[in-house]
């Protein structure tokens, strides 16, 4: 269950990716938890991946914002192995160097 503080984040993150969505990324949380958001990322015109489709997960901890996501990507991307957990500065593989600054569209 989300903290008190992990839920206004979520809905203030989600709620400012609707209005101003960052482009190639479309990121959404379960209906029914919050703390589960699906993501696709669309490869962007003049790169290897255009074209592409990416699909994965965020999970956030209840003490989010002040502990980092998992992140997982399901689509093979020739870079990551789908269905295992990303080793990103901004996921839970590094928890020393993330930043409670960064938001679902940073990362």
């Amino acid at each position: 269950m989300a903290t008190q503080s992990a839920l206004k984040r979520l809905t203030k993150e989600y709620a400012g990716m609707q209005k101003d969505p960052p482009p190639f990324i479309w990121a959404a949380p379960d209906e029914r938890d919050i703390l589960n958001w699906s993501y696709i990322i669309r490869g962007p015109p003049d790169s290897p991946y255009a074209g592409g489709e990416y699909y994965g997960i965020l999970m956030f901890p209840p003490e989010y914002p002040f502990k980092p996501p998992g992140i997982k990507m399901f689509t093979p991307s020739g870079r990551f192995y789908p269905n295992k957990k990303i080793c990103f500065s901004m996921s839970d593989y590094h928890p020393g160097t993330w930043n409670p600054a960064w938001s679902v569209a940073t990362m």
